[in-house]
């Protein structure tokens, strides 16, 4: 293994001060538009490139948590909109099986 002057590992992750571990990646073969936005959104928000894009990269994982979590919580007010539970009938999931393949079929032929 590689190692520096100080004997650390060159490709380990930096460790800073307050105790935490950060990777380092570097990005490649930005298209110029994508990079003079991230330029300009790093200066309008009085922040370094690499924070502009740490903090752009966090948002877009929350906005997808976020959706995510909207969408299992419409589908648990559905099921509980869609009244009492039933008991379990291997008919039902026949049918439902059957209903599926069919309309698999359907789809088939439509395109």
């Amino acid at each position: 293994m590689a190692t520096n002057i100080n004997g650390a590992r060159i490709d380990s992750p930096k460790r800073f001060h307050y105790g935490s571990v950060m990777a380092e990646y570097t990005l490649k073969n930005i298209p110029a538009d994508i990079y003079q936005r991230a330029q300009a959104a790093a200066e309008n928000n009085f922040r370094s490139l690499n924070q502009e894009i740490i903090f752009r990269l966090s948002r877009s994982f929350d906005a997808e948590e976020a959706r995510v979590s909207a969408l299992h919580a419409r589908w648990v007010m559905e099921a509980l909109e869609s009244g009492s539970a039933k008991p379990f009938k291997i008919s039902d999931l026949d049918a439902a099986f059957a209903s599926g393949l069919k309309r698999g079929a359907v789809r088939k032929k439509g395109k």
